[in-house]
C-alpha cells in the first residue's frame, strides 16, 4: 500500500483510523469487526494520528516484554510509511473541548473526531459510545464511519 492509497474500486474517501485500527499493525490482535475491516483498507486513503500512537502505548506497555518492543516499532514505521499523518490544528482543539464540555470525557476520542471534521476526513471507528455522542448532540455524522459504513 502506498502513501497515497489506490482507490481501485472507486471510493475517495480519507480515512482517518482510529486506535483500534493501528493496533493490528503494530502486532496485536483487536476486535473482529477491525480484523474483518482490513481487507477493505487499500481501497482509500489512510491517515494517522500521533494521538493514537501515543493511545496505542499506552495499552501495549501493558501487555508486551521488552524483547517485543521492536515488531511493535517495525509496525510503527509501517504506519508511517503507507499512511500520511493528521496532525491537531487549532480548530480541532476548540472543537474537541467543546466535545468534552458537551459531556464526553474521552478526550483522544474528541480529539481524533475533531482533527477528522477540521480535516474533512472520515473518522473509522468501532466506537459506538463516540457514535452515540455525535447523533445526540446533532454534530457532523458524515465525519464519523464504523466498518459496517465501507462500500
Amino acid at each position: 500500500m502506498s502513501r497515497r492509497s489506490s482507490r481501485s474500486r472507486g471510493s475517495n474517501w480519507r480515512l482517518l483510523l482510529d486506535t483500534s485500527f493501528l493496533l493490528p499493525i503494530l502486532g496485536f490482535k483487536t476486535v473482529d469487526a477491525v480484523m474483518r475491516t482490513f481487507e477493505k483498507l487499500n481501497l482509500y486513503t489512510l491517515y494517522y494520528s500521533e494521538i493514537s500512537v501515543l493511545e496505542a502505548s499506552w495499552k501495549i506497555v501493558k501487555v508486551i516484554k521488552e524483547e517485543e518492543a521492536t515488531r511493535v516499532a517495525e509496525g510503527l514505521r509501517a504506519i508511517r510509511v503507507t499512511m500520511n499523518r493528521a496532525s491537531i490544528d487549532e480548530e480541532a482543539l476548540k472543537h474537541a473541548v467543546r466535545m468534552y464540555s458537551l459531556g464526553h470525557r474521552d478526550m483522544v476520542d474528541n480529539l481524533l473526531y475533531s482533527i477528522a471534521v477540521t480535516k474533512e476526513l472520515k473518522l473509522l471507528t468501532v466506537d459506538t459510545e463516540l457514535l452515540r455522542f455525535v447523533e445526540k448532540h446533532e454534530l457532523p455524522r458524515e465525519y464519523i464511519v464504523v466498518p459496517d459504513d465501507l462500500p
